[in-house]
């Protein structure tokens, strides 16, 4: 999973994904990353992104993250990379 960061294009913070279509495509889990309420069958557009501390919560808490992601962009796929060592990635529709 760590080849998007070796390779990475551009980072980026988790707002510019606002309006976005994107869908599940996979997660490392952790402590810090909930995808428990985030559909991973269909593609979902991002609608909110609100902090709350370094508490990150996406539409209304589909995906939430308890540290702020490194967020990086690279030929339609998007990961987060919490420094805790959750990962998420998504495909951009």
């Amino acid at each position: 999973m760590a080849t998007v960061g070796t390779h990475q294009e551009q980072s980026t913070g988790v707002e510019v994904l606002l309006g976005q279509k994107v869908s599940y495509q996979k997660h490392k889990p952790g402590a810090n990353l909930s995808v428990e309420r985030l559909d991973r069958e269909e593609v979902i557009q991002i609608d909110s992104v609100n902090r709350f501390g370094n508490r990150i919560v996406v539409n209304d808490g589909a995906i939430v993250m308890e540290d702020v992601p490194a967020v990086m962009m690279r030929g339609g796929r998007v990961a987060f990379l919490l420094p805790t060592g959750e990962e998420l990635y998504l495909t951009m529709e």
